[in-house]
């Protein structure tokens, strides 16, 4: 048997296969009853992801609203806390209170955590912020470097960024860790990077502050030559600003630290 006839058969054998295939078969969108499975089903998967996704939503807000009261509560203990303190300096029952009060806060925040944790992206810079500074000023480390970080990543505009930057440095330089304060201290006065200003005044304030903060930072730790160097700096941002109420703020308190700077090198 030769090749052709080889193939004549094979292909008989083909034709005859589509044949019985083909019988009484009509293409798929000429027949009803594959149409309305078709439709039901793209219905009902539809129903369902619409329903899914209004659970979702619902699921969000719900714990939303439960992460802003316990965000609310645990801004507020440290302040209870150190009222507490100032009124019952020396009493071993406000001390035992104090202690409480602590307890209650490290529950807190772990809960807190939790719910964040859950829906990350829902939350704001602010509110990442917020709890990062409550627990920071509260001696609960746990946590805290995510949240610092989240609320400077998730930074709109550059005031929400420079508050988280300049906080999470001075978070770092209260732990022993200069290096990286001073890279967030930087950071922040490299925000107009990020966020463009045109206004003067605004750029020029806002470093000065970021200046101070950083020289406050450097003085803490007795590293006095940076502290004057950042504080020279603020003050010529300073002098860039035009006079008014503001400004004369901003350089009372850059005389404050320039006092305790002179006052450290003289004692």
């Amino acid at each position: 048997m030769d090749e052709q006839e080889k193939y004549d058969i094979l292909k008989k054998e083909v034709d005859s296969l589509q044949i019985q295939l083909g019988k009484d078969q009509k293409p798929w969108h000429q027949k009803p009853s594959i149409i309305i499975s078709i439709v039901a089903f793209i219905f009902s998967f539809g129903t369902t992801a619409v329903s899914y996704y209004k659970s979702y939503k619902e699921d969000v807000r719900a714990n939303r609203r439960e992460a802003r009261e316990l965000i609310q509560r645990v801004t507020r203990l440290p302040i209870e806390n150190f009222e507490l303190m100032q009124r019952n300096k020396g009493n071993a029952f406000g001390e035992s209170l104090s202690g409480v009060i602590n307890q209650e806060n490290i529950l807190l925040a772990s809960q807190l955590v939790e719910l964040i944790e859950r829906y990350p992206e829902s939350f704001s810079s602010t509110e990442y912020f917020a709890v990062a500074f409550a627990l920071s000023n509260s001696n609960i480390k746990d946590n805290v470097p995510y949240l610092f970080e989240n609320a400077v990543n998730r930074a709109k505009n550059y005031n929400d960024y420079n508050v988280s930057a300049r906080a999470y440095a001075w978070y770092h330089f209260t732990q022993g860790n200069y290096s990286e304060g001073r890279k967030l201290y930087k950071r922040a006065l490299a925000v107009w990077s990020k966020f463009p200003e045109n206004n003067s005044f605004v750029v020029n304030s806002v470093d000065l502050v970021t200046l101070m903060y950083w020289s406050n930072a450097e003085l803490s730790i007795g590293n006095y030559s940076e502290a004057t160097d950042l504080i020279k700096r603020a003050n010529d941002s300073l002098a860039k600003l035009q006079p008014g109420p503001m400004t004369e703020s901003l350089k009372r308190q850059i005389a404050d630290i320039e006092g305790r700077i002179e006052q450290s090198l003289s004692g």
